[in-house]
């Protein structure tokens, strides 16, 4: 990465946005064969060569090497060694390469967010933040500093790490700060959302969120966190609505599971609904049917029981609508094809 070129990443739908996978390589050379011992030095000397030229990654790294060794003096080669060097897992040599190159060039900001980012990864969130607040000085009051990609991630880890620490007024500042500059990144406005959360400010985290599923509609922290939101206001169906979607997302958390557990099941609201029904509250009876439905979008109980609210609502049409479309997905369904048949629908 040279310092003119702005750094980039792909959109992320977690809090997360560095891939570095940690390897220890560990390589134990014994020769014992007195005689041999310079004929095996040599062969496993030869085979450890191409082993460190066996993928792209590791050649890319023997390539960048033999640059540095060319142009010793240039920050932005040692930037582009140290990147290749912590994506195989080096990260102490990569500390080192970026150690020279922010002394041969104390204003490359490429190399200072390249070391905050490996102290994330360590776990140094205070030297991590001291790194991205020198990316922040750097670009300041510069002619592009409303598109630096660079400045955009330094804000955005500082959000992360301000978050972290429960300064949530400060993560709002330093989300709001990225968003500024990348519009587009619904990790940076979930992160703000929860931000917005944590100083009580439920309504404009919604807003938040809303931006955050229109850029990912399918962010399953997104919707959980909006559903957890809905239910302390009281709002079970549109919770629900978000929880579900949450669930089916990603089926291994069991934190949106745990949230609808406190809703009931699909069973447990079409009974209530029935009964509200029977009594001739339609209003209350409908809201328990899409409650049902909400629960269990792929329930036919929930389908045909919110047909007969609409019935019972005069909203013929819209029952007989509703049951059309369960049985594109269950076209055998008995129970559909009968409810179908007795409201006459063609």
């Amino acid at each position: 990465m040279s310092d003119n070129a702005p750094a980039t990443r792909e959109p992320s739908r977690s809090p997360e946005r560095t891939d570095t996978i940690f390897r220890i390589v560990i390589i134990a050379l014994v020769a014992g064969v007195i005689g041999l011992g310079a004929l095996l030095g040599y062969s496993v000397w030869q085979g450890r060569q191409e082993e460190l030229t066996a993928t792209p990654a590791q050649r890319a790294i023997k390539d960048l090497e033999k640059s540095v060794k060319a142009a010793p003096n240039s920050a932005a080669t040692r930037v582009r060694l140290a990147e290749a060097l912590a994506a195989a897992g080096s990260l102490k040599q990569a500390n080192e390469q970026l150690a020279i190159a922010v002394k041969l060039d104390k204003n490359h900001t490429g190399a200072y967010l390249d070391l905050g980012i490996i102290a994330m990864e360590q776990k140094q969130l205070g030297r991590a933040e001291k790194y991205f607040n020198k990316v922040v000085e750097l670009t300041q009051n510069t002619q592009f500093e409303a598109m630096n990609s660079r400045r955009e991630q330094a804000l955005f880890h500082l959000g992360e790490i301000a978050l972290a620490q429960k300064r949530y007024e400060d993560a709002v500042g330093f989300f709001k700060g990225a968003i500024r500059i990348r519009k587009d990144a619904s990790d940076t406005y979930y992160l703000l959302a929860q931000s917005l959360r944590g100083m009580g400010e439920d309504e404009a985290a919604v807003k938040q969120l809303d931006a955050a599923l229109a850029f990912d509609p399918n962010y399953p922290e997104a919707h959980y966190l909006y559903g957890v939101i809905l239910l302390s206001q009281g709002d079970k169906i549109n919770a629900a609505v978000h929880l579900r979607k949450a669930a089916d997302l990603a089926p291994e958390r069991k934190q949106p599971v745990d949230e609808l557990k406190k809703l009931g099941t699909a069973e447990d609201a079409i009974k209530s609904g029935r009964e509200l029904l029977a009594d001739g509250k339609k209003q209350a009876a409908l809201d328990q049917a899409l409650l049902a439905r909400a629960l269990d979008p792929k329930s036919v109980a929930a389908t045909i029981f919110y047909a007969d609210v609409l019935v019972a609502q005069d909203s013929k049409p819209a029952a007989i609508k509703a049951l059309k479309e369960a049985a594109v997905s269950e076209p055998a369904n008995k129970e559909l094809q009968s409810k179908l048949a007795e409201l006459g629908a063609k």
